[in-house]
């Protein structure tokens, strides 16, 4: 190889290099599992049950923890006041996995500190929309969702 070869070979690499960069640093609109630089796409048809007498759920039924159900797209809790709930599981801001706080009756977004109500209502921080609310019929020891 000669000498120039080896400088046009060097100035096409540093070129490859140097778009592969900028194009890294661009505006990317995809939506990614667990946050994303926007909002998640609205969750679809939702239909499915739960067993309070399941050990998996069995936080939920006594009022002191949550579950995710329709493949973590919907988050359940039981508030203070005895009722379920069943609500988006993301953030309508990044994306973001929610969480539910028993003690205050309120959902949670781990990332950037935006706080919903029980039913969805966004309270503080940057969420741009409420959540999605499903509508929870008990029966006996069963929850059935949908929405």
């Amino acid at each position: 190889m000669n000498r120039k070869d080896f400088i046009q070979l060097c100035v096409l690499g540093t070129a490859a290099a140097a778009t592969g960069t900028l194009h890294s640093c661009g505006k990317d609109d995809s939506v990614r599992p667990g946050g994303g630089s926007t909002p998640p796409p609205t969750p679809g048809s939702i239909d499915f049950t739960l067993d309070l007498t399941a050990p998996a759920n069995a936080q939920l039924a006594a009022g002191t923890g949550f579950v995710y159900g329709a493949g973590n797209q919907v988050l359940v809790a039981k508030t203070s006041a005895g009722a379920y709930v069943a609500l988006q599981a993301s953030c309508t801001h990044e994306g973001v996995t929610l969480s539910f706080n028993s003690s205050t009756n309120q959902v949670q977004c781990p990332r950037h500190g935006g706080t919903y109500s029980s039913t969805g209502t966004v309270l503080a921080g940057p969420p741009p929309a409420s959540l999605k609310q499903y509508t929870v019929a008990q029966t006996g020891n069963s929850l059935r969702i949908t929405g």
